[in-house]
């Protein structure tokens, strides 16, 4: 379908990221190819504990968003750098995070789950296990989206705290003109972005991972869990939007934003 005489313009597509491995550092992208099942080369691999099976989060394992990922190689906090297919990749994996581990690939992904806490300022607090959907190394949805009205608004009300994008792993940046958390009325409608159309499935509920430390300068900051429910009353803890596919395609920094009446 994509963007009709019916949508209403919301401004343009400001950034994009992919994240090869689930919960180490991605990167920006100029384009990204967007399927049905979501970004292609996102989340294509993950941690896991080979004997529970357990997808490993940096939700309960902080020290994976130290290491980064590229489409062909991870590069660890000492500066080494392998490939995802080296013979040695799990060994030096487990050595990192002082356990045994596996890198697998999306054909392992099958039925499996991470844990979380459901107190993210809280490290100590009780874990349950969560599904991730069948067959993908995803939280919950195929794309997840922010928007620069939300983030600046918050920066504005809490300037105390560091609304830094990275923290929240978004695969689209929208640049909109709208009231702070104003996207969420978007739920339950379609949103155009270049010749993709998203379905607009629900806002994205936050865990411990923008809480975490990061490389470049981003410090622990326990304060955004409690600050994102006091600036968002409609949805407490929430910030961004999990989408599904509805048209696929390709998207481009600067592709105009349209809402699909």
């Amino acid at each position: 379908m994509g963007p009709t005489e019916d949508t209403a313009p919301l401004g343009t597509l400001a950034a994009c990221w992919r994240y090869p491995v689930k919960s180490l550092q991605g990167g920006q992208a100029e384009h990204l190819v967007i399927g049905p099942s979501g970004v292609d080369g996102d989340r294509t691999h993950a941690v896991i504990d080979p004997e529970s099976g357990h997808l490993l989060s940096a939700k309960r394992v902080s020290a994976l968003l130290h290491g980064s990922a590229t489409d062909e190689r991870i590069s660890f906090p000492d500066g080494q750098i392998l490939r995802f297919d080296d013979p040695a990749i799990d060994e030096v994996l487990s050595g990192w995070l002082g356990r045994t581990v596996h890198l697998a690939e999306e054909e392992e992904a099958g039925e499996r789950s991470y844990e979380m806490t459901f107190d993210p300022p809280d490290d100590d607090a009780e874990y349950y296990e969560i599904p991730a959907p069948p067959g993908t190394f995803l939280d919950l949805a195929p794309v997840h989206l922010v928007t620069t009205a939300t983030l600046a608004g918050c920066a504005a009300a809490r300037p105390d705290l560091d609304w830094d994008v990275r923290r929240f792993r978004p695969n689209l940046v929208l640049d909109v003109d709208i009231e702070p958390f104003g996207e969420q009325a978007w739920v339950g409608h379609q949103v155009a972005v270049g010749d993709v159309v998203l379905t607009i499935d629900s806002p994205t509920v936050r865990c411990a991972m923008p809480l975490r430390s990061q490389p470049d300068g981003i410090e622990r900051e326990p304060g955004l869990f409690k600050a994102m429910s006091e600036l968002n009353a409609a949805f407490p803890n929430h910030l961004g939007l999990y989408c599904s596919v509805a048209e696929p395609g390709t998207v481009h920094v600067g592709d105009a934003v349209s809402l699909i009446s």
